[in-house]
């Protein structure tokens, strides 16, 4: 198979969906739970990934992608809480480093990409910062939870996905990058709805149903849930547009 230059991975289909939208498929491969979609965007053949939700479906995809697809680039992205208080919804994180939650392993990203990252979203003029993201392996909502997380991995961050990837990259000797957007700043707290998706991070109607059945008050937070989606979403877009648009031909 043809290398591919650029790969973009994610968790969900709900942070790349307006990515996939626009994407000219040529091959849809199918790893369940993963799915990627083999391309062209922005005038650039692309390699976009979703590898459902966790460190083991992250591990997954990844490991699958860098066997079969051999990317030039793996670039993730997706949704992150925040732990710093000076971050907004939508705010870009650029990850200097990520640590694994559980085994406490940090691995420094590449600062040649950290900082071609840092340059375009100024350019842009996207709201963002570099520091280091913590993977743990549950959703933290509650604001002293994730302040407590991040305090203890020095980490602006969280994320469920980022320390899988980081280490399949690193052992694969290929570069990388990690961007996350701010879907839940340190002052907020969402709803825990991991008991109402599937593997592949949809929401399973029954699961779903009874979930609202049992936490009645949840339902009334779906509004203002999708309105921070939807910002983390667009700043996203945003910086794979702006990554491809600048990448070397």
């Amino acid at each position: 198979m043809r290398r591919i230059q650029l790969a973009i991975i994610a968790a969900l289909d709900d942070e790349i969906k307006n990515i996939v939208s626009k994407v000219a498929v040529d091959e849809r491969v199918h790893v369940r739970p993963a799915l990627f979609w083999r391309g062209m965007y922005g005038g650039r053949q692309i390699l976009l990934g979703r590898s459902g939700l966790g460190l083991e479906a992250m591990d997954s995809a990844i490991r699958y992608c860098l066997a079969n697809f051999h990317p030039a680039l793996c670039l993730h992205v997706g949704y992150c809480g925040g732990a710093d208080p000076a971050l907004a919804p939508g705010d870009l994180v650029i990850a200097t480093s990520v640590t694994d939650a559980r085994t406490e392993r940090r691995i420094a990203a590449e600062p040649e990409l950290v900082q071609r990252a840092q340059e375009i979203i100024s350019r842009k003029g996207m709201r963002g910062r570099t520091g280091g993201i913590a993977t743990v392996n549950e959703i933290i909502s509650s604001p002293h939870e994730k302040a407590f997380v991040g305090t203890k991995f020095n980490a602006v961050a969280l994320d469920m996905e980022s320390s899988s990837f980081a280490a399949a990259c690193a052992h694969a000797q290929t570069p990388y990058l990690i961007v996350r957007a701010v879907l839940d700043p340190l002052s907020e707290t969402l709803p825990d709805l991991s008991d109402a998706l599937d593997s592949s991070g949809h929401a399973d109607g029954l699961a779903f149903a009874d979930h609202i059945i049992r936490h009645p008050g949840d339902a009334l937070k779906l509004p203002r849930l999708e309105y921070l989606a939807a910002q983390a979403r667009i700043a996203i877009t945003d910086f794979i547009d702006a990554w491809i648009a600048e990448a070397p031909q």
